[in-house]
């Protein structure tokens, strides 16, 4: 069996994730853990070239007891000649005043103060003491959260954090072979009581479920780091490419984002789901905006068909719309929308409403157009069309249906904002037949193809 120390240079190699002149922090608890890694580094730091301090911060969650955690911290760092940098920031104070998630709020303030001083050190690299066991937990917590999707798969071994990288050099040993370390090493340490309260997730999955798994394998935790590493090698292969496919995909207005939804549905559903996070996060820092497993299957369902209209109300006011196969991604606003006035359908372009412009002309005249949709219907040869916005009383005469519907009901049962509805342009003949209604549906007088007594054309064209 490999000693603590060969386990841990083998990964700190494969891993790069110590280099000699690094300035490493190590951020320490006084736990057993965080006490090992702090004496490990430091006892090599010759061999490896690096120098080493300490971090600590006192929460103030339990008083007197978190005091003393300080105290020792500062006290053993100084024995081992490691100098130390610590902080009590007072949580239950800035808890009260902002409220949320108490252990998240720790770690927002504790991180913070890490940050700052790998600012004011230097220091390259910020080691914690995350062990195996600690992979195979946080996997455990994803699949139970069902928040696998996003990506990250379990603890990573090394990450960007501030100007320099965020290292867990411990995640080659579990929690047996550390307690054996400080044995042999006769380490001081002192332990948090919150540790074992059964009220958080983590300590009834370390309690209860880490003993049953290591009673069937003995090595599910390294068996776990070791999946963890290739799901997060194909994880990043994939992510890699799904942000060169949504780059060649998109193309970015004052307005907002526009994508064809067909180009979309051809990738793989692999990368389907990637460039949906993409596509969020241009829109929102996802920090800020929870996405969630609901939304991403939402966006990725609206794409996968481009006939109608379909819209996906996201955060803050932004709208996903997809017009036939045209997926626009902007902010609406809520105001009531000016109404496009009547013109009268030429052959010349009309002005641009939601995306497109049109023109109509008859079937002899027609032209091969980029990007259009054409439009074929009979009329007589002195007919005129117009583009307004609709009316009280509009109906559409739909393929298969006996009678005409009331386009108010349609826009109902099509989902349409109402501050979208008054404004929604549609196309009619001079006998105020609807022909068309743009990125909603066509009626039965209008076709794709050309039929038989078809003699006039509407294009139809997304800009």
């Amino acid at each position: 069996m490999k000693s603590f120390q060969e386990l841990m240079m083998r990964h700190i190699r494969k891993q790069e994730l110590l280099q000699a002149g690094d300035r490493v922090l190590v951020g320490c608890s006084g736990g057993i853990d965080s006490m090992v890694l702090l004496h490990f580094l430091n006892s090599l730091r010759d061999e490896l070239g690096i120098s080493v301090a300490a971090v600590h911060v006192d929460h103030m969650l339990r008083g007197e007891e978190s005091r003393q955690d300080r105290l020792f911290m500062e006290m053993t760092a100084g024995e081992w000649g490691v100098e130390c940098f610590s902080r009590a920031i007072p949580i239950p104070e800035i808890w009260q005043e902002k409220g949320g998630n108490k252990q998240q709020l720790c770690r927002t303030e504790r991180y913070a103060y890490f940050l700052e001083i790998m600012e004011k050190t230097g220091a390259a690299k910020f080691a914690t003491a995350h062990h195996a066991d600690d992979q195979l937990e946080t996997i455990l917590m994803s699949g139970l959260r069902g928040s696998l999707q996003d990506g990250s798969f379990g603890i990573s071994a090394r990450r960007p954090f501030g100007t320099g990288l965020l290292i867990r050099p411990q995640l080659a040993v579990d929690k047996e072979q550390i307690k054996a370390y400080a044995e042999v090493h006769e380490i001081p340490h002192r332990e948090d009581s919150s540790n074992a309260e059964p009220a958080y997730t983590r300590n009834r999955i370390r309690q209860g479920v880490l003993p049953l798994l290591k009673q069937e394998n003995s090595n599910v935790s390294q068996n776990f780091v070791e999946l963890a590493e290739d799901m997060q090698q194909d994880q990043q292969f994939l992510q890699e490419l799904a942000e060169k496919k949504i780059q060649q995909m998109i193309q970015t207005t004052e307005e907002g984002i526009v994508l064809s939804a067909k180009s979309f549905r051809l990738e793989a559903h692999a990368l389907q789901k990637r460039m949906v996070l993409l596509l969020l996060n241009y829109l929102y820092n996802p920090k800020q905006i929870p996405v969630t497993r609901q939304l991403v299957e939402q966006m990725q369902e609206m794409m996968q068909s481009s006939s109608g209209t379909v819209f996906l109300h996201l955060p803050q006011n932004y709208v996903a719309t997809r017009q036939y196969d045209t997926v626009f991604l902007n902010r609406q606003s809520l105001e009531q929308q000016t109404a496009p006035e009547a013109i009268i359908l030429t052959a010349d372009w009309t002005p641009v409403y939601r995306g497109c412009r049109y023109r109509v002309m008859p079937f002899e005249k027609m032209r091969e157009n980029d990007n259009s949709a054409v439009w074929h219907f009979h009329a007589p040869e002195d007919s005129q069309l117009f583009l307004r916005s609709r009316k009280p009383g509009d109906r559409i005469q739909l393929a298969g249906m006996d009678r005409p519907k009331k386009l108010a009901r349609l826009m109902i049962d099509e989902k349409i904002p109402v501050p979208m509805r008054e404004s929604w342009p549609v196309i009619t003949t001079d006998k105020n037949e609807l022909l068309l209604v743009p990125g909603l549906r066509p009626s039965a007088k209008v076709s794709r193809q050309k039929r038989d007594g078809d003699n006039w054309v509407l294009i139809e064209q997304y800009v």
